[in-house]
């Protein structure tokens, strides 16, 4: 993005709280924040072929993404149709969806884990304040990625779908959603962005090579 302004990404301790923001001019993330994701990493191969490489750097690059949506709202005084904290996931997931198909998917599946433990039953209780919060609960924002995901890539995602992690009944109304995220990002944010530099960073491989394991991270 062309920003008027320098934009800081930061890490640093928070005492003791693990928490992640905005506010201007630097996105702030909690040491605490990163060492909750440590410490829920599978030991195994989770869910949708989820590593813990790919489950650590797509949460880390989640909660960057989203926090640095919600800078291009303030910076860039975007219109925002309704709770901010969705249009922020929205802005992460899309952004993640436009690089190469492999690392999409393990960006976007590896981000999904961070909800994984909430939607492991079929029912779900929870205290009535749980929905008092600004952000949508865990369950809702993982069926909300994976379902954006599906509707930028039927194909890619299809597995979602069909192992039962996106119900159906969801999954038929992901184009429309997807189509309605991209054409807000394509009108808002695409003007502000350097559209050279960003084919150079889409078209890299981020995410280390699927065989290159034995260097996995551990907390």
């Amino acid at each position: 993005m062309r920003l008027p302004i320098e934009l800081k990404l930061q890490i640093g301790p928070c005492d003791g709280v693990a928490n992640a923001w905005y506010n201007r001019p630097a996105v702030s993330v909690c040491y605490e924040y990163l060492y909750e994701i440590m410490k829920t990493l599978p030991s195994e191969d989770a869910p949708m072929g989820i590593t813990r490489t790919d489950a650590m750097i797509g949460q880390f690059f989640y909660v960057f993404a989203h926090e640095t949506g919600h800078a291009a709202f303030d910076i860039f005084e975007f219109p925002v149709l309704g709770n901010e904290e969705y249009a922020a996931d929205q802005f992460a997931t899309y952004v993640m969806l436009q690089f190469g198909k492999d690392d999409a998917r393990r960006l976007i599946t590896g981000a999904a884990y961070a909800y994984e433990r909430y939607v492991q039953s079929p029912q779900v209780s929870a205290p009535l304040t749980a929905f008092s919060d600004i952000h949508a609960p865990p369950a809702q924002r993982y069926f909300n990625m994976l379902c954006l995901a599906y509707g930028a890539d039927a194909e890619l995602f299809l597995d979602v779908v069909e192992r039962g992690y996106l119900p159906e009944t969801r999954a038929g109304n992901c184009k429309r959603e997807y189509n309605q995220v991209a054409f807000a990002f394509r009108n808002l944010v695409a003007p502000h962005l350097d559209q050279q530099l960003a084919r150079q960073v889409m078209d890299r491989q981020w995410l280390p090579e699927l065989k290159a394991r034995a260097a996995e991270v551990r907390p």
